[in-house]
């Protein structure tokens, strides 16, 4: 008999989750909008020729003024380091800090982004969450002291470019650079030698002391002047605003792109520009800004990419140099996660491309039949790209091999459709980074079960507005009708685009609706009924009763090589859930632990282990798992039961009454129980209907006849007609006797429960059994200390919340009066967000109505 956990909180609405994600698309929509309105003819002409006039050399010293900037950013983490006192090895310093500050650079959220990805490659390395935190909190504090200086010296040296675009004086401008130059000074004071905590409001921020302020602002000083100086020298000269100006103009529409919260701060930070700059020509900075974004933005990915593809030749080199090694180390964890970025970027390029007129010289390298089918085809290849990454990003398979088919297969088709060759080296690229990287993605989970993180779709929505506003903004000059989708030339552009973009249309449509339309994770299949009589000789020697759970029909099992034991286990939503230990020997179970975590990882799902005991508990640890408490097994020791003392007064008196009211009981062996079948049915359903419930699974057994028929049950018959019953699961290596489904007629006598479980515990006496387990209390036995941890706290306070809605201190109680010895029962899972997932799902899997099966 087992009980299911209390319901947890619903997540968050949907809505909550996409509000920000709407809110980013609208600023963006917004700030795209506002760009095209500062062209009055066709932009797309002048921005293309403002993009011709600067030359190789501008764009090569941006790149080498950003890579240097890059440099820089390595060093607040080699701070955050030493501050530690962590040794780690300066190749993973130098990898990890670069991933992170390229990820957080593309996809915003510095901190968060950048957080995780330190998360993973520093705590591989030792360090702890709070050690991670001050390498996090030096950049991010390294950002906000540079700007502070950075803005105060602007506005000293040079008001003049503030004032252009202020309300207020020169005199003014220069006196608040002032101010904050005294602000910074004051705050140096302050922090003293030691540090100091600033709070605002609950929350406190730890500042270190003057010597670290003064490092990381020196640091970044230098390294917000060469990103800025990256975009500085890609723009003409500008009449009345030296660099030292321009700075604080560029931090004032950096820090706009980081409020508006949209990844990059693209079309904010350009349409910012364009207002700090009135002096020089919208097209002319937008072709700066795009050259910007190349050598600032996507140039570090693809040198990500690149680590990662070298990462994969690691294998058949010879381990021998800690560099290497360390190199590796640092890489492995987050290959899947910049393969994903990769393909992401080159579906958007080629979706984006799509859009963009053809040049004249490339109009003809095909005809023209073939022209436009593979300008739809790449189309097509470029949006699935898209929408594969998160699969990428999870180690599937199945998006490995679908990636790897369209970057080798688009890269000729783009030529063929005109598009510049640097397109089909990037698909040529990314297909031989992929294939390196092979071995990393081995799971075998479908596409269209792959859960969508809210920060992938608001990435694909960026991409989708961005593709429609370039559409309008590029063929401004072509006024639309009808015909236009009908026209097919080799100079027809604008109707190539249109089809295109329908195609891309129409590809995230018919997705999103397979999404829909398959909204949750197929379940494993279940164990046939000829496997589950090979388990006879496993359960034979099981010592939990529990195990008996394998006979529902709703459970896959994961089995040893020479099948002395098995794990029960089914997946719903992100986790793979086993139902209790493992059955089988302790060093069988502790090796079928280490498979079900391989065959989680397999699958793409989070390692879940319900109402496990604590014979394994260390083996748990290991995996890295959390184990929280769920409430404690009532066992009733049958050695030492009778109804005689005063201390069972009341179950003798229950069970004398049921006697005396003519109550009988008795066994029915499997071989019986079919021909009191109609008269358990009947029994079923009218106790289902006066409780008002419904069947329950995984955890408990279901009235299924054909589960049912392999165990022993017990009735309780009055005046010759059966009252109430139980399904008994035996372990017999354990001594151990449980029950599972308990069911009474709506005319029983009163008492007949009690007298039916007395009957019970007084037989299995009889037969040898030294224990009755009267299954799990939930959310009882947990700690009620004020210091206890949240998991305690948020379960006490449900258990003493919800009493309406389940009745824990009932049931305690009930099992109670049995004095029974109490085991705690435990949930093994992830910690951190994955356990109230976790919780979840495992509800939500006991809620799924039961599988029924036809007799054999």
């Amino acid at each position: 008999m087992t009980d299911t956990v209390a319901s947890n909180p619903p997540p968050a609405p949907a809505w909550r989750r996409a509000l920000p994600i709407l809110i980013s698309l609208a600023i963006l929509a917004l700030a795209l909008r506002a760009l095209s309105n500062e062209f009055s003819e066709h932009g797309y002409r002048q921005i293309h020729h403002a993009f011709q006039l600067i030359s190789a050399g501008q764009v090569a010293l941006a790149l080498l003024l950003g890579l240097c900037s890059y440099a820089c950013l390595i060093g607040f983490d080699a701070i955050g380091l030493r501050r530690s006192g962590k040794q780690v090895h300066p190749a993973r310093v130098g990898i990890t800090a670069f991933l992170a500050h390229a990820a957080g650079q593309t996809l915003g959220f510095a901190a968060l982004t950048g957080g995780a990805v330190r998360l993973r490659g520093y705590g591989s390395a030792g360090l702890s969450l709070a050690e991670i935190g001050q390498v996090v909190l030096m950049s991010t504090l390294g950002f906000v002291f540079g700007a502070w200086v950075l803005l105060g010296l602007a506005l000293v040296f040079e008001p003049d470019a503030a004032a252009r675009v202020l309300p207020i004086g020169v005199d003014a401008v220069r006196a608040a650079g002032v101010a904050a130059i005294a602000g910074y000074a004051l705050m140096l004071v302050l922090v003293g030698g030691k540090g100091r905590s600033v709070g605002i409001g609950r929350h406190a921020l730890w500042l270190p002391d003057w010597r670290t302020v003064l490092g990381v602002t020196a640091l970044s000083v230098v390294e917000l002047g060469l990103a800025s100086a990256a975009f500085y020298v890609l723009l003409p000269p500008l009449a009345g605003t030296g660099y030292v100006g321009f700075v604080g103009l560029w931090l004032v529409a950096v820090l706009a792109g980081l409020v508006s919260t949209v990844p990059a701060g693209l079309g904010v930070f350009e349409w910012s520009m364009l207002k700090l700059l009135p002096g020089i020509a919208p097209a002319a900075l937008l072709a700066a800004a795009l050259v910007y974004r190349v050598t600032y933005y996507l140039v570090p990915l693809l040198i990500s990419t690149v680590l990662a593809a070298a990462g994969g030749l690691r294998r058949p080199v010879r381990a021998g140099a800690a560099t290497l090694h360390a190199t590796w180390s640092a890489l492995r964890p987050w290959l899947p996660q910049i393969i994903a970025l990769a393909v992401f970027a080159v579906g958007a390029a080629l979706v984006i491309d799509g859009t963009l007129p053809t040049p004249r010289r490339r109009q003809t390298v095909a005809p023209l039949p073939l022209i436009e089918t593979s300008h739809l085809l790449v189309s097509l290849g470029g949006v699935l790209l898209l929408l594969i990454g998160q699969g990428l990003q999870r180690r599937s398979s199945s998006a490995w091999v679908i990636a790897m088919v369209c970057c080798i297969a688009l890269a000729p088709l783009s030529l063929l459709r005109g598009s510049h060759y640097s397109v089909a080296l990037c698909t040529l690229l990314m297909a031989a980074a992929l294939w390196l990287s092979r071995h990393e993605f081995y799971r075998e989970s479908a596409l269209l079960d792959e859960a969508w993180s809210w920060r992938w779709l608001g990435n694909l929505g960026l991409v989708l507005v961005a593709t429609v506003w370039l559409l309008f903004f590029v063929y401004s000059h072509v006024e639309y009708s009808n015909e236009l989708w009908w026209e097919f030339a080799s100079s027809a552009n604008a109707p190539r685009a249109l089809r295109a973009l329908l195609i891309v249309a129409v590809a995230v449509v018919v997705f999103g609706l397979a999404r829909l339309l398959r909204s949750t994770r197929r379940p494993l299949p279940p164990a046939s009924e000829a496997e589950l009589d090979t388990l006879a000789p496993v359960l034979a020697a099981a010592t939990d009763s529990q195990a008996c759970l394998a006979f529902t029909g709703d459970k896959a099992l994961l089995r040893d090589e020479a099948n002395t034991g098995f794990v029960m286990m089914q997946r719903h939503g992100g986790s793979l859930i086993a139902m209790g230990d493992p059955v089988g020997p302790p060093d069988t179970a502790r090796q079928l632990i280490w498979r079900f975590r391989e065959e989680a990882d397999r699958l793409g799902l989070r390692p879940v282990f319900y109402q496990v005991g604590e014979a394994y508990w260390q083996t748990y640890l290991d995996l890295g798992l959390s184990l929280v408490k769920l409430g404690e097994e009532a066992m009733v020791s049958l050695q030492d039961f009778s109804l005689e003392g005063s201390a069972r007064a009341d179950l003798r008196q229950a069970f004398n009454k049921g006697k005396r009211s003519g109550l009988e009981f008795r066994i029915l062996e499997p071989a019986q129980v079919e021909a009191a079948m109609p008269a358990l049915t009947q029994i079923s359903r009218q106790w289902l209907d006066e409780k008002a419930g419904e069947e329950k699974g995984f955890s408990l057994g279901s009235f299924d006849p054909v589960y049912l028929r392999r165990f022993p049950i017990a009735v309780v018959e009055h005046e010759g007609r059966i009252v109430a019953f139980a399904n008994l699961w035996t372990a017999p290596a354990g001594h151990e006797l449980s029950v599972d489904l308990m069911r009474h007629a709506d005319d029983a006598p009163k008492g007949t429960m009690d007298y039916l479980f007395v009957a019970m515990f007084l037989w299995g006496r009889e037969q040898g059994y030294t224990r009755f387990s009267l299954g799990m209390a939930p959310l009882s036995g947990l700690a009620q200390h004020r210091l206890a941890g949240r998991w305690n706290r948020f379960a006490n306070l449900v258990a003493r919340h919800g009493e309406r809605f389940y009745g824990f201190s009932g049931l305690r109680r009930f099992k109670a009066k049995f004095a029974p010895n109490w085991r705690a029962r435990y949930l093994a899972a992830p910690g951190g967000m994955h356990l109230p997932a976790a919780l979840l799902d495992v509800t939500r899997l006991i809620s799924l109505e039961p599988r029924r099966r036809e007799p054999g």
